[in-house]
């Protein structure tokens, strides 16, 4: 952080080193614009559910006995580089007739973040009996993780599209930062309060073992939550983007 910090300082034109213009009436702007406010109510929802099984869920990648971290590894650049390439200019030869198909596809994606903790937090990815052998077995069960991980990654580059598309360069610098003050906070309180605080808990029940966990209000409540999270930018992207299809 030191070595990047220096670089900035010494590194970047003056240009930058200006102080940037008044906005009037700034924060009565943002409090008007609900995308924004949303974004906000975005980071607090998924942090509180997803911010605690955080590290648990990507100890499920590297931790098996049956496969060899470097097939594990080859794993990892086949999706986050060459499936995530693939999708990635797929998408931008769609966006340059339609500049809406990445925010749209990423609301279409539902909840895949909260996919990947089900898969990886609750041992459910385990052990597939039907993949034949240990090693197959444990293979696929990453192959899985890491399509659900690609896809989450361009939900969350879909979601920033929707800041871009509907707002100016100096709201969005304001939005970021101030998400990442509430997506603090809200990871805080998931530690001390979250229902899946100190592991999967009821949010991520096991299903492999039964289906007791449909039962569990905190598995719904996680659910649904995602979901609305979709709704609330298909909604408000509709009202507020610059340029309707």
């Amino acid at each position: 952080m030191w070595s990047v910090g220096m670089m900035l300082l010494l590194g970047l034109p003056k240009y930058y080193r200006q102080v940037p213009g008044n906005v009037p009436s700034f924060y009565k702007s943002i409090y008007r614009r609900k995308i924004i406010i949303w974004f906000f109510v975005a980071v607090i929802i998924q942090n509180y559910w997803l911010s605690a099984p955080y590290g648990r869920n990507w100890r499920y990648l590297w931790t098996t006995q049956h496969a060899p971290a470097w097939a594990i590894a080859c794993l990892v650049i086949a999706f986050f580089v060459g499936v995530w390439t693939a999708i990635l200019l797929l998408l931008s030869k769609f966006s340059k007739s339609h500049s809406w198909i990445l925010p749209v596809f990423a609301i279409g994606l539902g909840a895949p973040r909260w996919c990947q903790m089900l898969w990886g937090t609750s041992s459910a990815g385990q052990y597939l009996p039907w993949a034949g052998s240990a090693l197959s077995s444990a293979l696929l069960g990453r192959c899985l993780w890491l399509w659900l991980g690609v896809l989450d990654a361009l939900q969350g580059v879909g979601f920033g599209m929707i800041l871009l598309q509907t707002m100016t360069r100096f709201h969005i610098s304001f939005t970021l930062i101030a998400a990442q003050v509430l997506g603090s906070i809200a990871t805080i309180l998931a530690r001390l309060t979250a229902p899946d605080k100190t592991g999967p808990g009821n949010v991520f029940p096991n299903f492999v073992l039964g289906t007791d966990g449909l039962g569990f209000s905190a598995f719904w409540l996680g659910l649904i939550s995602q979901i609305v999270v979709c709704v609330g930018f298909a909604a408000f992207f509709r009202k507020e983007q610059l340029s309707k299809p």
